[in-house]
């Protein structure tokens, strides 16, 4: 961008960025998961043990990116670390994948899912009726129509600037968090004494490697997002401080609380009846409070989710904007408004992409098929501090942070992420029902790597090189 335009201002400060780590971290993973895991592993001891091994691998990824977010404190994260650590190609094709695919598929899975299970439960109505009939033979529910409000109102909060954002989100974080962390110490100390049913053998409890590694990948997901403040880095006051802090203790903090909030599950319910409970923090809650609990833990999710989806449309219009500023997008998309100094077109960009995925019905295919496609550009991302650390241009660069036990710490993450991806290709390889979906993400990262390379190579120079 020319001097003359606006720019980002950096106005989010450390409970911002703790809010927006934790936030995103904090979704419907934590209270699905612990059901899948209690079924794939044959005691209470290894059940925790994979949580704790998911919450070390976020951790080994976040103080990776720490290094990376106080050593080029821009925004775009994964886009802007992959363009000098693999080049632009690379970055094309996973800045491609993660703005119209990861980042607008989440936004409108994460939304229609609030407004299918929770919306109701608050509002009191039915929302699963057909309200509109498309011309296209689209059928949508009233849920769907009510996602197709909530995306929009989210986004003008957005477009206010990256001040009210932060505040926002610090609210939709801090509350739940606390009152999770509360409800999760009452259920522990309640005193009930939950008798298990028969218990069964390691093989039929899933007590195998591959019922742990099933486990480990619901564990891994429910752990997703506390990269999100590598995306808004060129926000952050004090980045060589603020994010790293954000990074570390956000993770730090939602891997305390969903051990302790485990702790309550399985204090409630009982090793066996977690495998069932299907939601676990419904459950737990109805148990405790009955249908006032059910309430007050619906109304928590809700907000949990509302951060979420939150932290994630913050992000993901950064990485649109970072790619426009290197040519890489569309240029549009490149400006900064005036009054609120943010991405506000890339916003509502991404905001018309997640509708119109709604609209097409094809968002949760969308999400599952760019799953394997998710974690390689994550682990691309990750891998990046090996590269740079021996790249001649980054190799002398002082260091505001240096990422903590390296190389051994992002190491863990880089390799526990490989296993994750094996065996996800094996499951797509195998062919059953579905399960081929991630291999079409994953084609379509090395589509968009192949064509951008071709594409640059005929033109004698790099398309999406750095910006003035």
């Amino acid at each position: 961008m020319s001097d003359a335009q606006p720019t980002t201002l950096r106005v989010i400060r450390g409970l911002g960025g703790f809010a927006i780590v934790a936030g995103s971290m904090l979704g419907i993973g934590i209270f699905l998961s612990p059901s899948i895991v209690a079924a794939h592993t044959s005691s209470p001891m290894a059940f925790y043990l994979v949580w704790a091994l998911g919450g070390l691998t976020s951790l080994a990824g976040a103080v990776a990116c720490a290094e990376l977010g106080t050593l080029m404190p821009k925004a775009g994260g994964d886009y802007v670390y992959q363009y000098e650590a693999f080049g632009p190609s690379t970055a094309f094709a996973s800045g491609w994948v993660l703005f119209g695919a990861i980042f607008c598929g989440s936004i409108a899975t994460m939304s229609v899912g609030i407004c299918t299970y929770q919306l109701p439960v608050l509002l009191g109505v039915d929302l699963s009726g057909t309200s509109i009939s498309l011309p296209w033979g689209r059928d949508l529910s009233w849920a769907e129509v009510a996602a197709l409000v909530l995306i929009p109102a989210i986004t003008w909060l957005n477009a206010m600037g990256a001040s009210l954002t932060a505040r926002t989100q610090t609210v939709l974080t801090l509350v739940p968090t606390v009152l999770l962390a509360a409800m999760a110490l009452f259920a522990i100390s309640s005193g009930r004494e939950v008798v298990d049913t028969a218990p069964l053998s390691p093989t039929q409890a899933g007590g195998t490697l591959y019922g742990f590694v099933t486990a480990y990948m619901a564990v891994y997901f429910a752990y997703s997002g506390w990269i999100n403040i590598i995306y808004v880095a060129g926000e952050v006051a004090e980045p060589q401080k603020n994010i790293p802090r954000a990074l570390i203790w956000g993770t730090v903090v939602v891997t305390a609380l969903y051990l302790l909030l485990c702790a309550g599950f399985l204090s409630v319910l009982g090793f066996s009846g977690l495998r069932d409970a299907g939601e676990a923090g419904t459950a737990t809650a109805g148990i405790l409070g009955g249908a006032a609990g059910k309430f007050g833990m619906t109304v928590l999710i809700a907000s949990a989710l509302i951060a979420s989806i939150n932290g994630t449309i913050l992000g993901g219009a950064r990485v649109a904007y970072a790619m426009a500023q290197r040519g890489a997008m569309w240029p549009l998309l490149e400006t900064i408004g005036e009054h609120h100094h943010v991405p506000h077109r890339a916003l509502w960009i991404q905001a018309l992409l997640s509708c119109l995925l709604i609209l097409s019905g094809k968002f949760e295919e969308l999400y599952v098929m760019v799953s394997l496609a998710m974690v390689v550009t994550g682990t691309l991302t990750v891998g990046s501090i090996f590269v740079l650390r021996r790249n001649r241009k980054w190799s002398d660069v002082e260091r505001p942070y240096s990422a903590t036990a390296y190389p051994w710490l992002p190491a863990v993450y880089v390799l526990s992420s490989i296993g994750v991806m094996l065996v996800m290709l094996n499951s797509a390889l195998s062919g059953d029902g579905g399960s081929w979906y991630p291999l079409l993400g994953l084609g379509l990262l090395i589509v968009l790597f192949s064509v951008h390379k071709v594409l640059s190579m005929r033109n004698g120079e790099t398309t999406g090189g750095p910006s003035s």
